[in-house]
């Protein structure tokens, strides 16, 4: 039997349901406000959240965080993310302030001030109000998680230090959180490309980042922001290559 996916959150970002059988396992965790979202969700499908077993986390920016600790308390469901983001887990605040990019927003800002949409609206939404991940299991990236949908964790450096995709079984899906987005509102730009410099830790990284996904078969791209790409995730790599690096 196949996994359903379920997407969830708003214009500016997404986060995803697997449902296997009974079990449950969300991919990134949006922001804080969307847990009445979330909740309401499940009830459409007839689920609750205590058929949550796991959050896998692509990243540990706060946009992607904002329901993993709760969600862990609440439910007792494991949070999964790359050992070299496990710190931004557990400490949210304090090291997403402290965490390096290449270019700063005002630059951005000044050239198309629409740029601040999207940063303004995550504010709105909670996101400083993100709270810990006490204790989150880590990997390392090639491992096949045991966690409802088996995802397979391919580690995408570049974004961040640990960034991660993860691959359904049998090539159906892809979810690359901010490796490979269609939506970069602050950069401007819409179809598959990487996140704006004001974002990434190390563009060089981003790309081959790529190169490696462009040698993947997966089915949908399910990005942390912007619509779904039903071209496969090495189309949206190789274009994503195109498009370089705002």
């Amino acid at each position: 039997m196949s996994t359903q996916v379920v997407r969830f959150g708003d214009p500016h970002v997404s986060f995803y349901l697997l449902v296997d059988g009974t079990d449950l396992t969300l991919v990134d965790a949006g922001l804080p406000s969307h847990l009445p979202l979330l909740e309401a969700g499940l009830g459409l499908i007839g689920r609750s959240l205590d058929d949550l077993r796991a959050v896998l986390v692509t990243h540990g920016h706060l946009d992607h965080l904002g329901l993993a600790g709760p969600l862990a308390e609440r439910t007792g469901a494991e949070v999964w993310v790359h050992a070299e983001e496990a710190p931004l887990l557990t400490d949210p605040l304090r090291g997403n302030a402290a965490s390096p990019t290449e270019a700063n927003l005002l630059r951005y800002a000044l050239r198309r001030p629409s740029a601040l949409r999207s940063p303004a609206h995550f504010v709105r939404r909670g996101m400083l109000r993100t709270r810990p991940v006490r204790s989150p299991r880590t990997f390392r990236g090639g491992e096949q998680l045991d966690v409802p949908g088996r995802p397979l964790a391919v580690h995408a450096p570049g974004h961040t230090p640990g960034s991660t995709v993860f691959l359904l079984p049998g090539g159906e899906a892809a979810f690359t959180g901010d490796a490979l987005v269609t939506e970069d509102s602050v950069g401007g730009r819409s179809g598959p490309c990487l996140v704006c410099r004001a974002f990434t830790r190390d563009s060089a990284q981003a790309l081959r980042s790529l190169e490696v996904l462009a040698g993947l078969d997966a089915g949908t791209v399910h990005p942390g922001h912007g619509e779904p790409w039903p071209g496969g995730l090495a189309d949206a790599a190789r274009r994503a290559l195109a498009a370089g690096q705002v």
